[in-house]
Formats: structure tokens, sequence, C-alpha cells
């Protein structure tokens, strides 16, 4: 009963650390499409998708397989090992942000070194603490202490609001806020995360060490998973910079920060259920999977449609026009952009039962396979403009729904007989 209770108790704080998490990012991006100007709003998103990439290597190569390898510890236990694990992310952080001197080799044609030359320090900061802070608020999670993970997130937020309208206020150049928010954002969740985890990890010994060789086995597949739609992310802003325009890009960008909520419900949501249908799917309890999709879908379906009937057009009620002027400035886009991240989201507790499945390969070839379909829709940009971004994005949704749902008909239908890493 205590432990159900327990349970009970850490549910909400995963929902509010996911979406102070994201609010957070999303606070950022409103600051970042309202303050610049058209075709530097176009540069941020292309620094935007190189952040991400960036933030790929550590994450999937060596800390999601060192979270993993913390159940073979004792609850207690877990804390003691992020100094180790920390060490262990370090370099590979450093290495991802090399990601900014990508953006900053496609953004120089498009605006002045005084704008990318800010954009690119930053966004390299940002992409080196991002996934470090991230990891302390997991391992906070898988050592049952959820809530101090949800305050790291309420710190991030608020220094990342914070920041934004202190750096705004000093009259700091534009091009130095975002990143430098968010940076300042994650330098201070991170510190507040080390010194909670601190507090705990004095009480515990650590036994043993990770190798990084090791997490590095395990999280390749999970590198080539991740790696494909965020190359194919910053390939696809290139290609409609150099296409239609940086404008048409930033139009994007706009209605991109002003979907976005759709997505952070969906990350708080399937935070929640994603542990019940990997659970499922290692048991090929088809049954409760289902229904714990079924269940995800209603929720996450309700409730984007709900905001696509609010915020898809400018109207007198959507509080976003005032909010985010400019990503109404173009009919259609954001209620498009809306469409396409509703879909995206739709295929997170699918996704996580693929994972429970220890289907790491299909997963990976799904990427690769369905990435194209992204630069498909980029490649439009021609004709179709600021469109062709959700374009891409809903296309690639879509096939990977048929693909996920194709390989979980296989993984209940015939066991688990496809080959998978050790």
């Amino acid at each position: 009963m205590k432990r159900s209770g327990s349970l009970i108790t850490r549910l909400p704080a995963g929902i509010v650390d996911a979406s102070f998490a994201s609010l957070a990012t999303f606070a950022v991006g409103l600051a970042a499409v309202n303050l610049l100007p058209d075709t530097e709003r176009g540069v941020y998103a292309i620094y935007f998708t190189a952040f991400i990439l960036g933030t790929v290597l550590p994450r999937t190569l060596v800390l999601v397989p060192a979270e993993v390898e913390t159940v073979n510890y004792e609850t207690e236990e877990r804390l003691s090992l992020v100094p180790h694990t920390l060490r262990l992310g370090a370099l590979p952080s450093v290495v991802g942000a090399s990601s900014a001197l990508l953006a900053a080799i496609v953004a120089a044609p498009l605006t002045a070194s005084d704008v990318i030359g800010p954009f690119t320090i930053t966004t390299a900061i940002a992409a080196v603490l991002s996934p470090l802070q991230d990891h302390v608020r997991k391992m906070l999670h898988f050592a049952a202490r959820s809530w101090p993970a949800a305050w790291i997130s309420l710190v991030q937020f608020t220094t990342a609001v914070t920041a934004v309208l202190a750096m705004n206020r000093a009259d700091v150049p534009v091009a130095w806020i975002p990143f430098g928010a968010l940076s300042l954002a994650n330098l201070a969740s991170l510190s507040f995360g080390w010194a909670i985890t601190w507090e705990h990890r004095r009480a515990h010994v650590r036994r043993g060490h990770m190798e990084l060789s090791s997490l590095a086995r395990r999280g390749r597949w999970l590198l080539l998973q991740a790696a494909a739609p965020s190359a194919a992310g910053f390939v696809a802003a290139t290609m409609i910079t150099r296409l239609a325009s940086p404008e048409a890009l930033g139009f994007a960008e706009a209605a991109r920060v002003v979907s976005q909520p759709v997505l952070v419900l969906g990350t708080g949501l399937s935070m929640v259920l994603s542990p019940r249908v990997v659970e499922a799917a290692s048991k090929h309890d088809r049954t409760t999977a289902h229904r714990t999709g079924r269940l995800y879908l209603g929720v996450i379906g309700i409730a984007g449609i709900a905001y696509l009937g609010i915020a898809g057009w400018a109207w007198a009620l959507n509080p976003m026009t005032a909010i985010v002027p400019s990503a109404y400035e173009i009919s259609g886009l954001v209620a498009l952009t809306i469409a396409a991240n509703l879909a995206t989201a739709s295929i997170f507790v699918q996704f996580n039962e693929l994972v429970g499945a220890k289907r790491e390969i299909a997963l990976a070839k799904i990427s690769w396979s369905t990435a194209p379909v992204l630069l498909l829709g980029a490649a439009t940009a021609s004709v179709t403009d600021a469109f062709a971004r959700p374009i891409g994005r809903l296309g690639e949704a879509l096939a990977k729904t048929a693909a996920q749902r194709v390989a979980l008909q296989r993984h209940y239908g015939e066991g688990s007989d496809e080959s998978q890493p050790g």
C-alpha cells in the first residue's frame, strides 16, 4: 500500500517536471520569435535544430544507457552514481556541441558576423549543459525522488524567463538572448540538481564503475535512431532557407513555437504512461499496452483538437495572436503545424512500447527510412514556402506511425524473434 501511494505521489511530479522543462525552452522560443527580425528568426531556427542535434550524442550514446544501468543498483544507491555518470557524459557533450559550428557555416551567408558569433557561442554552451542537467533530473526519478526533479525544472523555467527579461531590459544585443538565457537556465538547474544529489549522495557509497565503452555499445542503436530525425531536421531547415528564404523559415519557427504546447502535453503524459507500456511490451501483454495507448491517444487527441480550435487561426479568443503575432502572418501555417505536432506526439507512447519490446534495431531502421519524408517536404519549399516544414513533419510522423505499428504487430504476433544487441 505504501509503495502504491509513493507511485501516486510521484506521477504528478513527472508531469510537472516534463512541463516546466519544456516550458523553459518554450519561453526562450517566444523571446526569439518576438525579439528577432524575420531573417534572424530563420537563423535562430537553424541554430535551434543544431542545438537539438548536438544533444543527441551524449544523451543517447552515454547518458540514457547509464540511466538504464542504474536499475542494477538499489534505489537508495543510485544518486551516488551521479558524479561518475556526469564525468562519462561530459566529453560527448562537448563533442556534440560542435554542431553549433555547422550552424555557423550554414548561417554565415544569411546574416552579419555580430549575429553569427553570439548565436554560435551560446548555442554551444547550451548544447553542453542541457543533456547534463536533463540527466541529473532523470537520475532523481530513478532514485524515486521525483519531486526534487520537478523543482529543478522549475528553477530552469524561472531562470530562463528571468534571464530573458533582464537581458532585454539591459539592452543586451538580441542575438545573445535566446540561447544565452537557455544556457543560464541550464547552468542554474544543473547547479541546483548537483546540490540536491550531493546532500543525498554523502550517505551512500558508490559500488563499482560504469565503463564508457560498455555504455556506448548499448547506446549505439539509440544514437542511430535519434540521429536520423535530428540530422534531417537540420538539413530540412537549411533547404528551406535556400529554396524559399530565411524569412520563410522564420515564420515556420514562429508557428512551431505556438504549436509547442501539444508536444509539452505529450511529453508529460508519456512520462506517466510509458513505464506501463514498456513493462507490458516486455511481457508481451498486448491488452495492457493497447489499453494504455488508447488512453494516451484519447487524451492527446482531445486536447490537441481543442488547442487547434483555439490557436490554429487568428481570431478574437486566440491569445497566441497577441503573444506571437508573427506566427499568424501566413494564414493556415499555425493550424498545419499544430496538426503536425499532434501527429508527432501521438507516437510517443508507441515508441516507448517498442523500447520495452527491445526493438532498438527496428527503431533505428524506422528512423532512417522515414527521415527522408521530412526532406521531401522541405524540398517543396520553392512552392510551399513556410508550409514546407510542417508538411515534412506531418509526413514523417504518419510514416513513423505506420512503420511502428507494423513493428509492434510483429512483436506481439511472432514474439521476440528479431536479433537485438546484447
